[in-house]
Parts: C-alpha cells; structure tokens; sequence
C-alpha cells in the first residue's frame, strides 16, 4: 500500500541534507549497504530492532539524532500507491482486513494517521508491539486469533516474498505477492498468486 520507496526516497534526502556532506549517490549506497543487512539481521533475531535503529547511522558514522530525524521525515513523506485507497475500500467491502506490519511502532500509527487508511483495518497489528517479527508464523497466527479466522481461509498479500511470503509460509497461509517491479521469484518462499498492483487482487 504504501510506496516505500518514494517514501524513504524522500526521508533520506532530508537526512543527507542535515547530517551529510558527501554526494547523494555515495550517501545512498552506503545507507543501504548498512540498513539491508541489518534488517536481515533482525529477522534471524541476531539484533533488536532498538539495535536496528542507531546501528545503521553509526556505521555511518552520523550522531544518534539522524535515527530521529530519519524516522520523524518517514512520517511526513509517507505515500500511498496510486490504487491502494481504491483497492482496501473494494476489499473492505468482501472481506475482513487486518494490517500486519513490522517495523518501528511509533512510525507505523503517524503513517496510519497521515494517510487515514486504518479504518479500512478491523485489527492493526504491529510486530514490535506483541513481541514478534517477520517471518514468524506466531504474528499471523495471533492475527487470524484476533479475527477468529482459520489459516485456511485467510490470504496474506504483501511485497516482500522473504517476510511476507516467508511469513505466510511459516503460518500455513496462502500468500498473494504485489510485484510491482517484476522481481524474479524468491527460492523456496511458495506463492498462491502473483499480481503487479492491488486492483487486481
């Protein structure tokens, strides 16, 4: 739903505008060379996702502040896809919804508030807040609990077949995958069905 590229895009431009004085590419390309391992790192539960949040900074040799400041500007920046509103209020109408998301909690609730897609969502829950992560199957598991739904009736759509998918696996759901950028397949992670945006779900 929310086109995170675009929106860390934008967030990141703040960061290396305040705290950086190298070129944006090199600033770029470090930024993820520290952020990617690191979140594959907290999905193996090697570090906190508290660890997540100034670690990728130091490496990069930026004050604590830039975490703050990264997060506050992903708050502001946040950008829905074009079909998502149009898709959750078709979806609403069929079928029971809820949000699964990682990520840092307090981020989550300001893009919620900012782009007023929560109510589309009869649960919202965010990893960090029940003490799990993807790709546990626990997290889907304590959502269809919170549902009153069986594995076998639900459909977990997301972006990312190493945490969704990897998710939906673990928890015996079937598992749709938003391939906007036609990725290849992920090895391993099965997919029931594969859609390149939300309106043809």
């Amino acid at each position: 739903m929310v086109d995170y590229a675009r929106t860390e895009r934008d967030a990141l431009h703040e960061v290396h505008r305040r705290f950086f004085r190298t070129g944006r590419p090199e600033f770029l390309a470090a930024f993820h060379a520290a952020n990617e391992p690191l979140w594959a790192a907290y999905r193996e539960h090697r570090i906190t996702l508290a660890e997540l949040r100034l670690e990728r900074w130091a490496r990069m040799g930026a004050p604590p502040s830039a975490a703050a400041a990264f997060e506050d500007a992903l708050c502001r920046s946040v950008t829905l896809f074009p079909d998502a509103r149009a898709a959750l209020r078709r979806l609403s109408l069929r079928f029971r919804l809820a949000l699964v998301t990682d990520g840092i909690a307090h981020v989550q609730r300001a893009k919620l508030r900012r782009t007023r897609i929560g109510g589309f969502f009869e649960h919202v829950v965010i990893a960090p807040e029940v003490g799990l992560r993807k790709p546990d199957g626990a997290l889907l598991h304590h959502t269809l609990d919170l549902l009153a739904a069986r594995t076998r009736d639900a459909l977990m759509v997301g972006d990312s077949p190493v945490s969704d998918g990897g998710c939906a696996r673990a928890a015996g759901v079937d598992f749709c995958w938003v391939n906007r950028t036609g990725a290849p397949p992920a090895p391993g992670v099965p997919v029931r069905r594969t859609v390149k945006a939300l309106t043809t779900i």
